[in-house]
């Protein structure tokens, strides 16, 4: 099954891609299985979820002290600004997967780096490739990281614009739970790939929309709820 995992909708502040754009975009990829993971909320998983065939599950990335985690087949909202250990715990507490999203990026401290090391046995799965790095030693880290500590690796799309939504995936055989889940990621197929420049263009100009104090375009975070921040979008991932 050809599965999806690390993907935004507009309920994270960063991305433009609508509930119902994703799910055409999964019927027309031939995807199977996505994993939504908008940042602190699990909203936008929910309504597909709840709007499509597709097996998709539940899942968000959340903003800790230390990074970025991911929690996936989860129950509950995980709050943000906990510590990655305190998220770790809360993940697991419900039964769901922590996941390690671009482990090594530096850029907007969304990489958990040395703070991983201190918790490998809190950890499920390593983020080996992502759709939005262009330089390839912060994959080539994250991959020595899960070799160190033999974890299951796979591929994040890590998309926000619906422009692109599917440039890195795994073909992994079909799974109902957390467990299955990760027995079919360690024989999984990883399909490598990165966005088109034309992602990379448009990420480019929010950001300096961003750092002239420019309204981003209404699109993007439209749902997201009025009263939470939005902070400056999400940069190409750079190590």
């Amino acid at each position: 099954m050809k599965t999806l995992i690390h993907i935004h909708t507009d309920f994270s502040y960063d991305s433009n891609i609508t509930v119902a754009q994703l799910a055409r975009g999964c019927e027309e990829h031939g995807i199977g299985c996505v994993a939504v993971t908008d940042h602190d909320s699990i909203e936008g998983a929910r309504r597909l979820a709840a709007s499509t065939d597709i097996n998709v599950i539940i899942g968000e990335e959340v903003t800790t002290r230390d990074g970025h985690l991911i929690g996936l087949f989860l129950e509950e909202w995980i709050p943000p600004g906990l510590s990655a250990l305190d998220t770790a715990k809360a993940i697991r507490e419900q039964g769901g997967l922590v996941l390690l999203p671009h482990p090594f990026v530096r850029a907007f401290s969304c990489g958990l780096g040395e703070t991983a090391w201190q918790m490998p046995e809190w950890i499920d799965a390593v983020e080996v490739c992502n759709g939005q790095n262009i330089s390839r030693r912060a994959d080539r880290l994250a991959t020595a990281f899960a070799e160190a500590h033999d974890l299951p690796q796979y591929v994040g799309a890590d998309s926000h614009m619906n422009t692109s939504l599917a440039p890195c995936y795994q073909m992994m055989a079909p799974a109902c739970d957390s467990r299955s889940f990760l027995v079919a990621l360690r024989k999984a197929e990883l399909v490598r790939g990165l966005h088109p420049w034309t992602y990379f263009a448009s990420t480019g100009y929010r950001l300096m929309l961003a750092l002239a104090g420019i309204r981003q375009p209404s699109l993007f975070g439209a749902n997201v709820a009025s009263a939470q921040p939005k902070p400056a979008p999400a940069l190409v991932n750079a190590a």
